[in-house]
């Protein structure tokens, strides 16, 4: 019997799914693709993780949109407007994944907006405090290990979490450049001032060492470690900034993040261009380090004072010239 065109077609054709992945094999599906492919931290995969969890529950169904913006509206009512909006970016792009992936028909959270966040300006540490926080004694072992940290944070503006994975090749010391890895593990390397790097070759000489050798597991080639020469943590980094600063005497709020401000925000007022501190401090975008601008209003302020043709140095030079010359 012949074989009928029909046939041959309908074999042709893959089956239609008769069913679709749980949201939960979603979910660990778009946690995979946010970590392997866009390369996010893995505390940016582990908020998104517990964000849409609290929205799936233990549905295995997606929640449609009315569903999501109940959701939200309660977020609001228990938690801040930061956790919120963080909340809502997960779930914009978790159903524009499943979207793109054919998983659903549409993105049913397109256009899904969180709390509008009031812009915080950096808290920046004023040159005075910075020095005191640097003029600490490093005598004891461990003070000349934070004595290191203290001036890298402040001299390469670099993250906690950048900071904590360095290793001792991350110091190119020849060229005084620090190679750091930011986020999605972007590279880039950032100068180093003679005393930092002065202050993190000591550390190497006279105290890794040691402290490598109490390590009952090899660290390996991570630059700084614990008294039992472990790999510090992001949570041992800021307690040692947060001591330094009570040392000092410093009243105002200090942390690591404080001294990646302060670097970046003496740098503006210093004269340097927004495109080369961008790079330095590894913002993905101009805008985010835009925000540094605030703070050389002062300096603005006495540049026009003393250029401007009205400004009050030029016109009281102006107001002089006329009264000679009448």
């Amino acid at each position: 019997m012949p074989w009928a065109p029909a046939a041959v077609t309908l074999r042709s054709v893959p089956p239609e799914p008769t069913h679709r992945p749980s949201a939960r094999q979603d979910l660990a599906d778009f946690l995979v693709y946010l970590g392997a492919e866009l390369q996010v931290s893995r505390h940016t995969v582990a908020a998104y993780r517990s964000d849409l969890q609290r929205l799936l529950g233990a549905a295995d169904a997606l929640p449609a949109r009315p569903a999501i913006d109940r959701h939200l509206a309660q977020l609001l009512q228990s938690h801040a407007p930061a956790s919120v909006a963080r909340a809502a970016a997960a779930i914009r792009g978790f159903y524009r994944f499943l979207h793109a992936e054919g998983r659903a028909p549409e993105d049913l959270a397109e256009g899904l907006l969180g709390p509008r966040l009031e812009q915080r300006l950096p808290k920046a540490l004023s040159r005075a405090a910075v020095r005191r926080l640097l003029d600490l004694p490093a005598d004891a072992p461990l003070s000349v290990r934070d004595h290191a940290m203290l001036h890298l944070l402040y001299a390469t503006g670099c993250r906690v979490g950048e900071l904590v994975g360095l290793t001792t090749h991350s110091v190119i010391a020849e060229h005084r450049l620090l190679r750091a890895f930011g986020k999605g593990g972007k590279e880039r390397l950032v100068p180093i001032a003679d005393a930092a790097l002065a202050a993190v070759q000591r550390y190497l000489t006279e105290v890794r060492p040691a402290l490598r050798a109490r390590a009952k597991r090899d660290p390996g080639a991570i630059l700084f470690l614990s008294r039992t020469g472990r790999p510090l943590d992001r949570v041992r980094v800021f307690q040692v900034v947060q001591g330094a600063c009570t040392a000092a005497g410093l009243t105002v709020a200090c942390s690591p993040h404080a001294l990646r401000h302060s670097f970046a925000t003496h740098l503006v007022a210093g004269g340097a261009d927004l495109r080369s501190v961008q790079e330095m401090l590894g913002h993905a975008s101009l805008q985010t380090t835009q925000v540094y601008t605030h703070v050389d209003h002062e300096r603005l302020r006495a540049v026009h004072q003393l250029l401007h043709p009205r400004g009050a140095a030029n016109g009281q030079q102006s107001a002089a010239h006329d009264r000679r010359s009448t």
